[in-house]
């Protein structure tokens, strides 16, 4: 998996999210996530409003399926690193590895997985 991090560490001394992801210390990322401070990095909070009452058509586009099959990977791949007694329906684990995946994927900065995350 290629993905690019950046971004100083959440308390001195200790590894950044850079460092943490390519070691593959899914769960040194989680308390990394947990520690941030988000108020005081300036990130914007964004509220989004879908309207679920019809059905969401599914993309059709094959750069986007694959670009979603590889954060899918990911997802599985913290999921099971993070929480693997969760069932899937598990609200808190989702919540929690997406909150990895967001911060070390969707980060700014952060490169688009090139690679299957399994490889």
């Amino acid at each position: 998996m290629s993905a690019t991090v950046s971004g100083p560490s959440s308390h001195e001394g200790e590894p950044s999210a850079a460092a943490l992801l390519e070691a593959g210390d899914i769960v040194g990322l989680m308390r990394a996530c947990h520690d941030r401070r988000l108020e005081r990095e300036g990130i914007p909070m964004v509220l989004g409003f879908v309207d679920e009452r019809r059905e969401i058509p599914a993309s059709t586009d094959a750069a986007q399926l694959a670009e979603g099959n590889a954060f899918a990977d990911v997802f599985d791949r913290y999921t099971d690193a993070l929480v693997p007694f969760a069932r899937d329906e598990d609200e808190g684990a989702v919540i929690t590895a997406m909150q990895v995946v967001a911060y070390t994927h969707f980060a700014p900065g952060a490169a688009p997985i090139s690679e299957e995350a399994s490889a």
